[in-house]
């Protein structure tokens, strides 16, 4: 049973760096998905005492990885987004495609920036109560 949950927790970490790569490089994302999902099923299944130390750990992974989507989309523009704005041609058809860039790609970063944030401080949160021992009565 062990071995399942560890795959399915390397399957949630994976996706989640899936999509973190698939943010800067869409070629290499596929291939960093299986790779990631093997690493990171074999990191939580890897002495892990129990089912619970193997959630715990992808709890604080997946916390790491949603916590660093919202920095990548908002560090990646700079990099990567004025590509469509240089290629546009001249006269207002520019003003609207820069002013529909700017309005578009500012809600989705401020959309998935908090949403990343939120995401990972609730895991953070879920991995630091799995850690508190089970009061007996």
């Amino acid at each position: 049973m062990r071995i399942f949950n560890a795959a399915a927790a390397g399957l949630i970490a994976g996706l989640l760096l899936y999509l973190l790569v698939s943010l800067a490089a869409v070629k290499a994302s596929f291939i960093i998905f299986l790779a990631s999902w093997a690493l990171f099923s074999f990191l939580f299944y890897n002495k892990a005492a129990s089912i619970g130390a193997i959630w715990l750990r992808a709890c604080l992974v997946a916390a790491v990885e949603c916590l660093v989507i919202p920095v990548a989309s908002w560090v990646l523009p700079f990099f990567y987004g004025q590509q469509a704005v240089q290629t546009a041609r001249q006269g207002t058809q520019v003003a609207g495609e820069t002013f529909g860039s700017l309005l578009g790609g500012g809600l989705v970063n401020i959309l998935s920036g908090y949403t990343g944030i939120l995401i990972g401080l609730l895991l953070l949160a879920t991995a630091y109560f799995s850690l508190q021992p089970a009061r007996r009565r």
